[in-house]
């Protein structure tokens, strides 16, 4: 259950705080999983769901969203769609159901996966694929679970001979990206009086990225750099520039000569890290489809004198509200002070809903809300109106807008963080001061919060149309 070593070179001084003498390796578990199905969106390949046996049963365990290159994923297809077909594999509890973009697999491909541990319903926590295993039966993967340590035995290594530093002169390598100037500030401190690098902001990024690049991968992101820190120039990129990193991919979107950056795999974070990327602001689109909405963002933003309490109970309130109207909702806060509701949207091949029809579905909502109680809220911008009350902001949801990205930094003071939740943590008492980077990803190892983000994707559609019943109602 450790989240990893820290260790020092044998020749160095213990000191406080972060030195180039001290490293610190995460300790990720792997696992063999069997293949029964893959999501594939307008034809590109996404994600594998996976399962193993418990008793009778070929069990789900949830799906494998992140390391694929396309170099894996060009050999992993032929293989998948040979084994394809009609029905699903898996049985029991928790059985996915049969979606668009689904394909059923005969239960016959091992894969090796690395992952962050179990979530307590029994699936997978942040999957990341490694490669087929061709050497061990289907029919053999079941539950392993890491023995006790009183029974493993322990090998005293041999005293090292030479010391291997991780970094390469002035730079340190963070997942095969060299960082320059690791050891600049780009936040006076993370609410703990210790200044958060360059570096500890590459890190942070890897350590979570595969979580984080779920919700990125496939949309054009902005970027908001602060190669100085906080205190410095920030200025907002969204086009790619002379020397920017083939980490990076490069999308042109309808309407625009120059093309947009998009971050589809984990090591472009640290890509951007080098850049001074403090926050990442991806569209809300459907991945690979920037001309369909792929989920709704509610940004609750409170007045100075609004309590943090009112605005839990605002989000609350939000999320019944979409519920009524057949939307699965999950909460964030922002890094500031206020919250994101954000309901994942089904994307059908045919009936496309257009970004003008999500931004609208987004208005009539928070227009409902603001009149049903508008000492409490409202939809219109203006500044000088929001004392003691919370602009409930469905502007988010327009073609090019963006919203800030689920674990993204952002820059402000304490080096605060975009963080998931689980409702259950949406209460009157919640501090969105603790998360940080600093924090985050410890919080992250323990956390179960948007493990169903992917289930929770429901057609717009039918929302539209019972919020078309509801209005005509009223």
């Amino acid at each position: 259950s450790l989240e990893g070593i820290v260790s020092k070179r044998g020749d160095a001084p213990y000191v406080s705080g972060r030195t180039r003498t001290w490293t610190k390796a995460k300790c990720r578990a792997g696992h063999e999983v069997v293949i029964g199905g893959y999501v594939t969106t307008e034809g590109r390949f996404r994600s594998l769901l996976v399962g193993v046996h418990r008793g009778d049963n070929f069990a789900y365990v949830g799906r494998v969203g992140t390391g694929y290159g396309m170099a894996k994923v060009k050999g992993l297809l032929p293989k998948l769609q040979a084994v394809e077909t009609a029905t699903s594999p898996f049985n029991g509890v928790g059985a996915p159901k049969k979606t668009a973009g689904v394909l059923w697999l005969k239960p016959v491909l091992v894969a090796e996966i690395e992952f962050a541990g179990w979530t307590s319903d029994g699936l997978v926590r942040q999957a990341a694929f490694k490669a087929l295993r061709e050497d061990k039966p289907a029919a053999e993967v079941e539950v392993e679970k890491p023995a006790p340590p009183a029974n493993a035995e322990v090998v005293r290594p041999a005293a090292p001979t030479s010391s291997k530093p991780s970094r390469r002169g002035d730079k340190v390598d963070v997942m095969g990206v060299l960082i320059s100037n690791p050891d600049k500030s780009l936040w006076p401190d993370a609410n703990d009086s210790h200044p958060v690098t360059k570096e500890d902001l590459a890190r942070y990024y890897e350590a979570v990225g595969p979580w984080l690049i779920k919700h990125i991968v496939g949309r054009p992101c902005s970027i908001i750099r602060a190669p100085d820190g906080i205190a410095g120039e920030q200025f907002f990129q969204r086009h790619a520039m002379p020397g920017t990193s083939n980490l990076l991919e490069l999308v042109t979107v309808f309407g625009d000569k120059k093309p947009y950056l998009q971050i589809d795999r984990v090591e472009g974070l640290a890509a951007v890290a080098q850049v001074g990327a403090l926050e990442l602001h991806p569209w809300n689109c459907e991945p690979y489809r920037p001309e369909s909405p792929g989920r709704l963002v509610f940004d609750l933003d409170p007045g100075p004198d609004v309590p943090f309490s009112t605005v839990v109970e605002a989000a609350r309130k939000m999320r019944d509200r979409l519920n009524e109207l057949g939307l699965t909702s999950f909460c964030k806060t922002t890094g500031g002070k206020g919250l994101h509701v954000v309901a994942p949207l089904a994307v059908a091949r045919r009936n496309k809903i257009s970004w003008a029809e999500a931004k609208g579905f987004a208005h009539d909502v928070c227009q409902k809300m603001a009149r049903e109680n508008p000492d409490l809220y409202l939809i219109k911008m203006n500044k000088n109106l929001r004392n003691g009350r919370i602009f409930l902001d469905y502007l988010r949801n327009d073609r090019m807008a963006t919203a800030v990205a689920p674990l993204s930094p952002r820059a402000r003071p304490g080096a605060p963080v975009s963080m998931p939740l689980t409702w259950t943590e949406v209460k009157a008492d919640l501090d969105p001061k603790r998360f940080t980077i600093r924090t985050v990803p410890g919080l992250l190892a323990k956390s179960t919060a948007w493990q169903d983000y992917c289930d929770g994707q429901r057609p717009l559609d039918q929302a539209m149309k019972r919020l078309s019943k509801v209005k005509h109602a009223a």
